[in-house]
């Protein structure tokens, strides 16, 4: 299938047509997809311009959530269990950040990795993860230690609507699996995600040693 064809081509699941033939064979993985993106499309068209007032929102849930969302609803409507298809679409969520993980390594031992970790997470506030989408609660921000949490969040609230809450973990793992890393020069710690407690995610970056 050429990329230009897929409906997840420009998505954060760009791969999944590949991934899902590897995974369950031509017939059964092309079954899946194919159900996949009629999902995707319904989804899209019913959500029309309801973007919360924020292109970026938009953005996360057209290009991340609802894509992800597709292709669970699809392996769960083939009958696969449910954990099996949060586990596959993990695995396929962490590929698409393999890019800033290594980015990560190979600021883990430089000096400067903290301050830019800290300029980037200003930043990502600002233009990443704006208010229509997440609140967000700062504890520390110093030259020592970032901890903030978010105590609400869009991927929650979109994949609750849709009765989906149990795949919301699969996306909060790709924090871990960015920042993880970053390790000795940045430290990434997490305790708690929305999607397992219903209280906050927890964000943690202290700086380590290079």
């Amino acid at each position: 299938m050429k990329r230009g064809s897929s409906a997840f081509a420009s998505t954060r699941l760009s791969n999944i047509c590949e991934s899902l033939l590897a995974a369950y064979g031509n017939d059964k993985g092309r079954k899946i997809y194919t159900a996949a993106e009629k999902i995707l499309a319904v989804e899209l068209a019913g959500m029309g311009m309801d973007d919360r007032g924020s292109k970026v929102v938009g953005t996360h849930i057209r290009k991340n959530i609802l894509p992800g969302y597709a292709c669970y609803r699809a392996m769960l409507d083939e009958g696969i269990s449910s954990s099996e298809a949060v586990e596959f679409i993990k695995v396929e969520l962490c590929r698409s950040v393999e890019r800033m993980a290594r980015l990560c390594k190979r600021l883990s031992l430089k000096s400067y990795a903290y301050g830019l970790t800290r300029f980037v997470l200003k930043v990502g506030f600002k233009y990443g993860y704006p208010k229509q989408g997440w609140t967000a609660v700062i504890h520390e921000n110093n030259k020592e230690r970032i901890r903030f949490d978010m105590i609400s969040c869009l991927y929650c609230e979109e994949l609750q609507k849709r009765g989906a809450m149990e795949l919301c973990p699969a996306f909060c793992y790709t924090d871990v699996a960015s920042y993880t890393p970053l390790a000795p020069a940045v430290i990434f710690i997490r305790e708690n995600t929305l999607a397992l407690s219903g209280v906050k995610c927890d964000f943690c970056f202290e700086k380590g040693s290079r």
